[in-house]
């Protein structure tokens, strides 16, 4: 490193690029890594590189900080203005502005307890707009036919999710739809999955959804932690297990979802039934039908043996010759009505033609009368005709015409 003087007496003339890069020299000389708490302001992320862009404040002095994008992926939380937060990293001159900054290697929540704050706040938010209300949760499937899985496809929760799925049900379809499960994009991604899921077709749709990760530290699980997340949950259509980190871990999507899994190796004994449970219930119903029919048919042969040996069965032949003997008399009686019936309504046939005959005009012709028309009209009266009228005469056998004389 240059001096900046040349002697006591004498200062040296610098040019701006000597005096930036022996400053650059010598800040980035002074540590190798250093923490800086603070307030995030002014920050923003380069739409095409991912880098983000930020300062620290504290009230009284401020820090201009780069965060390179591949440094942004593994961050837990997204910034926003006003967060206190720690930041790693080193300090360097920016030779091109002037300007002292730091480069950000990592970012956390300053301390626990605002962690745990951010946390609480939005619990109690989703918890006062019903998000975890336990009487909309749904019931899961008895024997789902496709597991839908959200998780990365990288880490050893998938493994465990299929190698217990195969051993429990192994005619379970599995759609793993792979997911970052950690840093900036963890929380978008997985909320998009769970979307993505819901909008497949009804014959490829999961009847379940095993949404999680296995186990970490809380930066590595605060994805599940995020509104996005919660609210895509919500919104699912398909049943949700909720599958982050160890036991002891409690995520907001822990909250939000329809079941809780302490492991993701527990949501996939959640989702499915035990292969070998269902058979030994199987061989158990089986059981208890043979013997529920058995015991059945014993009674019903029981019933028929008493019946064969009852006194009334025995005297069936005594009885069925005492119905053939009412049969045959009711017989005999019907005929006989039926021969009462058929002559009174002969008679009744032969008064009414009788009757019907005295009605006949031919009858009188027949007798010897004639009918007399003139001019188509029957004459009934002697006025009725004068000297000189042709007149027909109606007789039982035909007419003949004739002429009126006096």
């Amino acid at each position: 490193m240059q001096p900046l003087f040349d002697s006591i007496f004498e200062p040296r003339v610098w040019r701006v690029g000597e005096l930036a890069k022996a400053l650059c020299e010598t800040v980035e000389s002074l540590y190798d890594e250093l923490i800086v708490e603070g307030e995030l302001s002014n920050f923003r992320r380069h739409r095409q590189s991912g880098h983000c862009y930020f300062t620290l404040q504290d009230g009284e002095a401020q820090l201009r900080c780069v965060m390179w994008a591949s440094r942004v992926q593994r961050l837990y939380f997204r910034p926003e203005d006003g967060h206190q937060v720690q930041v790693h990293g080193r300090l360097t001159f920016y030779k091109p502005r002037g300007e002292l900054q730091l480069i950000a290697t990592s970012m956390t929540l300053a301390g626990a307890g605002a962690r745990q704050q951010a946390f609480e706040a939005l619990k109690r938010r989703l918890e006062a707009e019903g998000l975890f209300d336990p009487d909309r949760k749904r019931p899961l499937p008895r024997f789902p036919r496709r597991i839908g899985v959200v998780t990365s496809d990288s880490g050893a929760a998938l493994q465990d999710i299929l190698s217990i799925l195969r051993r429990r049900f192994p005619v379970v379809e599995v759609l793993h739809c792979p997911v970052h499960v950690q840093g900036l994009q963890a929380a978008p991604s997985i909320a998009r999955a769970i979307r993505l899921m819901n909008r497949l077709p009804e014959d490829r749709r999961p009847d379940v959804l095993i949404v999680g990760r296995g186990g970490g530290s809380v930066e590595d699980l605060w994805a599940f932690n995020e509104e996005v997340v919660a609210r895509a949950i919500f919104a699912s259509h398909i049943p949700v297990i909720s599958a982050v980190g160890h036991e002891t871990d409690v995520s907001i999507a822990d909250l939000v979802a329809d079941r809780r899994a302490a492991t993701p190796s527990m949501a996939a004994e959640i989702a499915v039934p035990d292969r070998d449970e269902l058979e030994t219930m199987l061989i158990r119903t089986v059981q208890v039908m043979r013997q529920y029919l058995r015991q059945g048919l014993d009674r019903r042969r029981q019933r028929v043996h008493m019946l064969l040996h009852h006194y009334g069965l025995r005297r069936v032949p005594d009885r069925l010759d005492l119905l053939k003997t009412e049969l045959q008399r009711l017989e005999a009686a019907l005929q006989q009505q039926v021969r009462q019936l058929l002559e009174r309504r002969r008679q009744t046939l032969t008064l009414l033609q009788s009757r019907l005959n005295a009605f006949d005009p031919q009858l009188p012709l027949q007798r010897g009368y004639v009918r007399v028309r003139c001019n188509g009209s029957l004459a009934t009266r002697a006025h009725q005709l004068q000297p000189g009228d042709a007149v027909t005469l109606e007789f039982y056998d035909g007419r003949r015409d004739a002429r009126i004389t006096s």
